[in-house]
């Protein structure tokens, strides 16, 4: 089984439970930002502020070579903050590499697309010493040496894509490539995966050894790895111990609860780059459940949280009460994933018919417009629907099975189905022609899908009890399977191979992160044969060479491609996607718009005035 990329996804805000039959009514709502009076004056030097994390994030891996059980973005966005990587994902609002905080300039390729020259900024750690070309060597060779501990570890892809690797000066690095790839593929997709890493501070195997040039062996290498994953599973030293000091990001740790998760930031006032922080200090909250989240953006605890979406009528007493109200549009996607091997509901799901109809069932614009009172953007696709962005297609910005009852039920009767005794669809005409069932669906067989979903988010329970409801009405049997997202997991997650006990599984969260390692939005590692467990075993040998095109062909022109069949092949079901929170922030907080793409903080931006 391949490991994605990113094996954590983020964590949607708890919404109100507004239940089946609020959604079978449309609902006007808005999803505008709304400001309050905006403090004025001169920026002011000096300060805390303090962010708080959605309720189930909390900071607890520092090394920037993650491992899978804290891959997630918020555990990213500390480690950026401490640690830049070689290119920096996501500038603004565009879901593109942010060359200004990037640690080297722009890739130079040559040789027909099979080298890849990067030169280096004029970066220093903290101790003083510059950053390298040997940084970016030292951390290759740990890669290289523990890939299979990395999370974003893809085989076939960085290290294996790299033939041999050469430093002509401490500012080049000149990588030879296993083939010619697509330039914008590997430049945001792979090169965006390196951090150099303080090879004058962390190539050595304890704390109290000497530093030396151990990675240049591959059992060396291994011994360094070691010792840094085992430092960093001691989250109680991250405030404390020597090695971490060492960053070249705006900013360095000093505090660490390892009970609480609260981490503090300071300045780091060696950072080379070109935004310099001006608060004095950056505390991150874990906040045990919402309520105390809202409490303490209530009493000032806070300068930056969130609006639940079941404390939505709160929002005009934040805006009246020195706060701005803003949501926070993510670049990932929401989908529900299909049983392809399931060889109980497989054959029905392989069929192209019948994922027609099921995707005609999923009415986007009640659900966002009534749970999420419109915050957040129809998903007809792979690729973010996100506005502005470049990678979506035309064709992914429109809905090509709009919800209707009537076309699913019209095409599932063209296809062998008639109702049944219980009033759904029993398969009449089976086979293969144009007019039957379809493969491997024997006449008699009901209509029906076990639908597995996690519990513990009323938006999701309402969501699946309205799709159920639509589902009944066009002849199709939905029975409801809420389980826990960890059981979930060891249920979807053995999917390929399989077999998938489920005809369709939605998680609460959502499905795919692009950002740091992935800003391109090919679906190499997601929809391709036997490549991710996040698809149910979806599997076209279309889709996959498609996807390889992505990867060896430079322009958007194959993305778009590869986008537009998956979305009309509809390799799973699309669902809206929830913006990343909805902001509130203390008008005196400033510098923090526009929310970055990503959904990295990025503190150094922020200045309060008076």
């Amino acid at each position: 089984m391949t490991p994605r990329r990113f094996a954590g996804r983020r964590r949607r805000l708890l919404y109100t439970a507004l239940g089946a039959v609020c959604l079978l009514v449309v609902a006007a709502c808005t999803g505008n930002v709304a400001n309050s009076n905006s403090s004025s004056g001169p920026p002011l030097k000096g300060g805390t502020a303090t962010f708080a994390l959605a309720v189930g994030q909390d900071f607890s891996w520092i090394f920037p070579i993650e491992n899978q059980a804290n891959n997630e973005p918020w555990d990213l966005n500390v480690e950026e903050a401490l640690y830049r990587p070689l290119y920096f994902a996501g500038d603004g609002t565009s879901p593109t590499i942010d060359q200004k905080l990037s640690l080297a300039y722009p890739p130079v390729w040559s040789d027909h697309n099979q080298t890849v020259t990067i030169h280096l900024k004029h970066y220093l750690w903290s101790d003083g010493t510059p950053v390298t070309s040997r940084d970016v060597e030292f951390f290759l060779n740990l890669v290289q040496q523990a890939k299979t501990q990395d999370a974003w570890y893809v085989p076939g892809e960085l290290p294996d894509n790299i033939t041999s690797a050469s430093y002509p000066t401490s500012s080049e690095v000149v990588l030879h490539l296993n083939r010619s790839y697509s330039q914008q593929w590997f430049d945001d997709n792979q090169l965006t995966w390196i951090f150099p890493l303080p090879q004058q501070a962390w190539d050595r195997t304890s704390l109290t050894g000497k530093v030396g040039n151990y990675d240049l062996t591959a059992a060396g290498a291994k011994k360094v790895f070691g010792f840094l994953y085992g430092q960093a599973s001691k989250v109680s030293t991250y405030a404390t111990s020597p090695l971490w000091r060492t960053v070249d990001g705006p900013w360095r740790l000093t505090g660490y609860n390892q009970v609480t998760f609260q981490t503090t930031l300071e300045p780091n006032t060696k950072y080379s780059g070109p935004v310099k922080p001006r608060l004095s200090q950056v505390v991150i909250e874990s906040e045990p459940d919402e309520t105390a989240e809202v409490d303490a953006l209530r009493s000032g605890i806070l300068d930056y949280g969130y609006l639940p979406l079941d404390d939505y009528g709160l929002k005009g007493y934040f805006e009246t009460h020195g706060f701005t109200v803003s949501p926070w549009a993510p670049e990932y996607s929401q989908w529900a994933e299909l049983g392809y091997t399931s060889p109980i509901y497989g054959p029905l799901v392989r069929q192209l018919y019948i994922r027609q109809a099921l995707q005609h069932l999923v009415d986007q614009p009640l659900y966002l417009n009534t749970l999420f009172h419109g915050y957040g953007q129809y998903t007809y696709g792979p690729v973010p629907n996100l506005p502005g962005s470049s990678y979506v297609s035309a064709e992914e910005k429109t809905d090509p099975d709009p919800y209707s009852v009537t076309a699913a039920r019209n095409l599932l009767e063209a296809h062998g189905w008639a109702p049944g005794s219980g009033g759904y669809l029993v398969c009449k005409h089976a086979g293969t022609g144009a007019a039957d069932c379809g493969a491997g669906i024997a006449a008699g067989r009901v209509l029906d899908f076990k639908l597995m979903y996690s519990t513990g988010e009323p938006s999701l329970e309402a969501e699946v009890e309205a799709y159920q409801t639509a589902a009944k009405s066009a002849g199709v049997q939905i029975v409801l399977d809420p389980q826990t997202e960890t059981t979930m997991f060891s249920i979807g997650g053995i999917c390929p191979p399989g077999p998938c006990d489920y005809g369709i599984l939605i998680y609460a969260d959502w499905m795919w992160n692009y950002g740091q390692g992935d800003v391109y939005p090919s679906s190499d590692g997601i929809f391709q044969t036997g490549a991710n467990y996040w698809t149910g075993g979806y599997s076209s040998k279309t889709a996959d060479k498609l996807i390889v095109t992505t990867t060896t062909s430079t322009g958007v022109a194959s993305l778009y491609a590869e986008e537009n069949y998956l979305s009309r092949n509809i390799a799973a079901l699309w669902f809206p996607t929830v913006d990343n929170q909805i902001s509130v922030v203390k008008d005196t907080l400033h510098g923090w718009q526009p929310q970055q793409v990503f959904a990295n903080e990025l503190p150094e931006n922020w200045y309060f005035t008076k």
